[in-house]
């Protein structure tokens, strides 16, 4: 499957999307000096990356992504940064002396996490740190109901079960938090792991589906040749939504985004 990413539409909600990779960087060590060098693995357009910079003012920072258009975006908000294109599942041809090594909301396009993790890892130097977020999206019902228009007429001859969007974690059909517990620790002198639902406040279905077109979506609207049946693909989507999220008594829709973490001192 390929498609390009905008990096203007998914930044239209960056308050809300950079919230959980905030988090993350609190949970990182404050800067003592001692952080020379840091590397942000899916950075999309330096959103995350610029809380490392602020987080390490002096520290060489390194953003990574696929996606040339978001990396483009990148370098022009955040000139004190580096950034290049690279794809999270060649990491070993990076260097493995990174004091911090982060990634938000990037694994759960990136496939073989029983090995793209242990690469991660990797990367960092002795005492440095790995930090990872990103969202359990394999059963929540906005992507359920994806995978099912997917697979239904008229939409089913340009996407179909071939075109839906892969889900990339451990557990199968489930989430299995206790398996990437299992994967990280071998490596690791210590390690945490959670999970956190963001509640996201969006302005009624159309901010919905505006959110999606800018990450969940984007796969399955990229593979409709016209804009009317990209709008069906949209309508239909949101009258099936309706019965699972209701809207608020001023009309706000709250979209639950369940999101899991680690942070590996290696």
């Amino acid at each position: 499957m390929t498609f390009t990413w905008d990096a203007k539409q998914y930044l239209k909600f960056s308050d809300q999307r950079t919230r959980p990779s905030r988090d993350l960087c609190e949970r990182l060590p404050a800067d003592d000096g001692t952080i020379r060098k840091a590397l942000d693995i899916g950075c999309g357009p330096g959103n995350s990356t610029a809380l490392l910079r602020e987080r390490y003012p002096h520290a060489r920072i390194i953003g990574i992504d696929s996606s040339e258009t978001m990396v483009e975006s990148a370098r022009v908000q955040h000139p004190d940064i580096e950034f290049a294109v690279q794809d999270a599942t060649a990491l070993e041809k990076l260097d493995g002396d990174f004091d911090i090594v982060f990634t938000n909301a990037c694994l759960q396009w990136v496939p073989d996490h029983r090995t793209v993790i242990p690469e991660m890892l990797r990367r960092v130097r002795d005492g440095g740190i790995a930090a990872c977020q990103f969202p359990e999206t394999i059963s929540q019902r906005t992507h359920t109901i994806m995978r099912e228009l997917a697979v239904e007429p008229p939409f089913d001859q340009y996407i179909g079960s071939g075109g839906a969007r892969p889900y990339c974690h451990l557990g199968g059909d489930r989430f299995d938090v206790r398996a990437y517990y299992d994967l990280i620790a071998p490596m690791a002198k210590q390690v945490s792991v959670w999970e956190t639902t963001y509640w996201h406040a969006l302005a009624g279905y159309e901010g919905v589906v505006e959110w999606y077109r800018g990450t969940g979506m984007r796969p399955y609207l990229s593979q409709l040749p016209t804009d009317d049946l990209r709008e069906q693909y949209e309508r239909t989507f949101v009258n099936r939504l309706r019965a699972v999220y209701p809207e608020q008594r001023d009309g706000t829709v709250l979209l639950p985004m369940r999101r899991f973490f680690f942070v590996a001192q290696m």
